[in-house]
């Protein structure tokens, strides 16, 4: 397994090389996750009982999905949101598919997506994604420069770490549109470490209604707004 080896912080560029590459396999093992989901589903049919949707669930979540949540009906109608993680080339402004060239540093996508069935005998199946969030190859250097990440586990572990904080701030808005505004210099959102004392920053994406974390900070580097 791919890791940093160092005493103590790693130095920057070793970090900067080691995640890359890290972050590169993470983005070729969850290339094929939507081609996964898709076989589930159509090998599922219509998955007429709750029952029969709560095993359709699972399954998504078996086939990679990081969470999976469950609006159960009858006659075949439900629908599941799905929380995935998927690499991202922020060059081509697009997810990174079975195929595809993986750029030298790829982002994280954090999807919301969604698969609903019509239910009523009609045996169809609609699916929808949207990234909400991206978390940058810079970012996740510095989570093993400053909070000791050292393989691909502990990066996807920080993935669900910024990714919950992300939603919790989204979710605690007032206003359900308000966090497209970030400032120029980003929110700070204060991570649950075991220190309490890291901030992940997060900041508009230039092109898409979505939030990028483009770095992680710590005490010594937090400044008030």
């Amino acid at each position: 397994m791919l890791e940093i080896r160092s005493f103590g912080p790693p130095p920057e560029r070793y970090a900067d090389r080691v995640v890359a590459e890290m972050m590169r396999e993470l983005a070729r093992k969850h290339a094929t996750l939507w081609d996964e989901i898709s076989a589930v589903v159509t090998a599922c049919g219509g998955a007429g009982t709750p029952k029969a949707q709560r095993k359709l669930a699972q399954r998504i979540e078996r086939a990679g999905a990081y969470h999976t949540v469950l609006n159960p009906g009858k006659r075949g109608r439900f629908d599941i949101m799905i929380y995935d993680f998927t690499g991202y080339d922020p060059g081509r402004d697009e997810e990174i598919r079975p195929g595809d060239p993986i750029c030298p540093k790829p982002w994280i996508a954090c999807n919301l997506s969604a698969v609903e069935s019509q239910g009523g005998g009609h045996n169809k199946i609609q699916a929808h994604s949207r990234p909400l969030l991206f978390i940058t190859c810079h970012a996740m250097s510095r989570v093993a420069q400053r909070l000791g990440a050292r393989n691909a586990d502990h990066l996807m572990k920080a993935t669900r770490l910024i990714w919950n904080t992300c939603l919790k701030f989204i979710n605690d808005g007032a206003d359900a549109t308000a966090w497209f505004n970030a400032p120029p210099a980003g929110w700070r959102v204060s991570l649950p470490t075991i220190d309490g004392k890291s901030w992940a920053v997060l900041k508009r994406h230039e092109k898409r209604k979505a939030l990028v974390c483009t770095t992680v900070i710590t005490e010594d580097e937090h400044a008030p707004e």
